[in-house]
Order: structure tokens, then sequence, then C-alpha cells
């Protein structure tokens, strides 16, 4: 049964505003290839994407659009079961057919039917594969390619009311799983127990993805922020790091927290709270019209009120959406203005939260740019989380 939170209507405006986007840029077609845009310009999503999978639309003719599909997903596409394509234009082609048989033998084909040798063709090149761009180079050998990753991503940047639905459910999916680990967590138990215990409990509530995989870290090894998890034991006195991300109708949810599994030491307790005022410092500054920027400054003026002597901080988080790191990122030098109903991950972090021998403090929390400020997303406690030593 189709999943849709949109309609083909929805679809067109889509794909309208980001024909006249091209346009403005001197782009003649596109051919969006990444899993997240498709889905965003088509409606059709799949988790696999193993095979050439792509939207081509002529800048000028925005209304057929058509979307290029491999035979192995032709249901998938086609048929209400996930998410289907909204476009009035699906083409299926067939991989290994005869060249002089029925059927399509490779998506060149298809794209022929709307892109034009010597078109200037935008292709969102940040996440495309070196395969993907040189088929399309090879098939059409006197065309301009263009970056259109950041096209794609102005149009996605202002969510609307079905998408902020989704991406409000997914958080507070994630709050709940990480408002559970206290009861969670014994001594012995692995990462990989845990995270376990935090899926299945996304999924139980109707979680269809995730944004990431799940991210545990005891102890020390919490100092690597992006490490998987592992056998690793829980054993007392340890931090836990969890970065949670679970999916409803493809939006991401994007939680992080710190437990102390006994009694934490003075510089853990002191390093959380700072680490708390930091990120308050960048909060304070969302609001429309304030520049990406200046959440970063303000952590930055902050983080040094604090430790003098630490070095810059690269961002302080990042918007998110259909995919978990969207525009804009929160640099320090970033001059692009907040907006309404832009979703953000904010996390400023710096060097002296890292703690040798002990674990790296982090937190982030999602907001949504509102008229007067912000809407937390993630409704949680920022500090750190102790949790009292249990055995199993």
């Amino acid at each position: 049964m189709t999943q849709h939170i949109v309609d083909p209507e929805e679809i067109q405006r889509r794909i309208q505003a980001l024909a006249r986007k091209a346009g403005e840029h001197g782009i003649d077609a596109l051919v969006i290839l990444d899993p997240g845009n498709v889905y965003y310009t088509s409606g059709f999503r799949t988790t696999l994407h193993s095979r050439f999978t792509a939207v081509a639309m002529r800048a000028g003719s925005p209304e057929n659009a058509v979307l290029v599909v491999p035979s192995v997903d032709k249901r998938l596409a086609l048929e209400p079961i996930w998410y289907p394509s909204l476009l009035e234009h699906t083409e299926i082609y067939y991989e290994g057919a005869a060249e002089d048989g029925p059927l399509v033998n490779a998506p060149e084909k298809i794209l022929g039917t709307v892109i034009k040798n010597g078109d200037v063709i935008g292709i969102d090149l940040a996440t495309a594969s070196y395969g993907e761009v040189g088929m399309v180079l090879k098939a059409f050998p006197d065309s301009e390619i263009r970056d259109a990753s950041e096209l794609l991503h102005d149009v996605r940047r202002i969510k609307t009311a079905p998408e902020l639905a989704a991406l409000t459910r997914a958080n507070e999916i994630a709050v709940a799983a990480l408002k559970r680990v206290p009861e969670l967590l014994y001594t012995g138990m692995t990462e990989t127990e845990l995270a376990s215990s935090l899926d299945e409990f996304a999924r139980s509530e109707s979680s269809d993805g995730f944004a990431y995989p799940t991210l545990i870290g005891f102890g020390p090894k919490s100092l690597a922020p992006h490490a998987p998890p592992t056998g690793l034991q829980l054993h007392p006195q340890s931090i836990v790091t969890i970065a949670f991300g679970p999916m409803i109708h493809g939006y991401c949810a994007d939680i992080v927290r710190t437990f102390y599994y006994g009694t934490p030491p003075e510089s853990a307790v002191e390093h959380a709270a700072n680490c708390v005022q930091v990120q308050a410092a960048a909060l304070e500054q969302v609001k429309p019209g304030a520049l990406a920027g200046s959440l970063m400054q303000a952590a930055h003026r902050k983080i040094h009120e604090f430790y003098p002597d630490a070095p810059l901080a690269g961002r302080a988080g990042h918007s998110l959406g259909l995919t978990i790191h969207e525009t804009p990122s929160l640099t320090p030098d970033n001059d692009l203005p907040l907006e309404i109903d832009m979703v953000l991950a904010v996390e400023p972090g710096a060097t002296p939260f890292q703690m040798e021998g002990i674990g790296l403090y982090r937190h982030c929390d999602i907001v949504r740019v509102t008229e007067n400020g912000y809407e937390l997303l993630t409704d949680m406690d920022r500090g750190l989380l102790t949790v009292d030593v249990r055995e199993r």
C-alpha cells in the first residue's frame, strides 16, 4: 500500500521550482541521481538504488519529467507497494536485452528522449557516482556537465507541513527511544545489544529506515564519534554516547545524548555543563533572518569563555530532511539567512569535550525555525545523564 505524504500536484510544484532555478543558472536539462533527490522530485523511493535510477527533465518543459527505473524495480515504481512514482512519465529499462529485441537495453535510450547532445546538463554531483556521470557523458559527448547539487538543496530547504510532520514524528521516536536507555543499560551489555534494542523500538513505532547506522560508544571508544557499535561490553564508570536517527517517510531524526554509567568524575560533569551552555548560545541565534554562520560564531564566543586556548571548532551543525546533511551547513562563514520552516541539527563541539581516558561528551538537537525563534523537536534533558550501575 502506498505510503505517500504528498500528491502528484506537490511533486509538480517541486519540479517547476527546480526548473526555474535550473533555467536561471543556464542549465538546459537535469539528470537527478541522488536517492533523496529522486524521491523528492518523483515520489519514488527505494532503499537499494543498486542500478542506475534517475529523474530526467528539461528546464523548459518540467511537466515532461521522466523517472528512469531498472526492471528490477518495475513493480516498486509502478504499483502501490511502498512509495511508487507520482510522475506521469515512468520508463523501465532492461539490462542484457538483445540490441534488436523488443526491450530497452540501457537507460541511455530513455535519457535520449529528454536530453539533447550539446545540452548543459545539471547533475547532483555531490553524491553521483563516477560510473553514472561517465555514462551520461558517453551518451551525450558534446554536452557540458554542471553541478546541480545546490539547486536541489535550495528547493528542499524550506519544509512543507507534511515534511515537518514526518520530521517531528521521527524525532519523537528518537527521543522516546533514548529515554529508555537508563532501563536498558546493565554491566556486561554490548554496544551492539544496545543498538539493537534502540533500533527494534524505532521499528515498533513504524520507523521505515535510519538516517545512519545507530552509533554507540562506551568509554574511551566514544572519542571516535562515528564508530559503529561493536561487541565492547559496558563496565561501571563508563561514558555512553549515542547518536540515533530513525526515519519516518524517509525524513530523518538526529539526536545525540551522553549518559554516564555510574558516578561521573567532576571533570565530565563540568565539561558537560559547559557544552550545554555552548549549545544554548548557538540556539539563541536561531530566528528568521539570522545568518547560518551566527550560530557557530556565538558558540565560539562561549567556548572561549570556558576554554580561552581552545582551537576553533568547525561548525555548529547542519540542516536535515531527507538526508542527514543538507544545507545550510552551520559554518561560521555561512551568510545564508535562516528562514521559517528550515530544520536544523544544532551540535557545536569543542576540543575540551574530548576527555582522554573517559570519552566524548556530545549532544545534538533538532529545531524548526519559527516566526519568533525556534521549536525544539528533540525535547529531552541536554545535560550529562547519569545511570545507576546494575546487573542484568
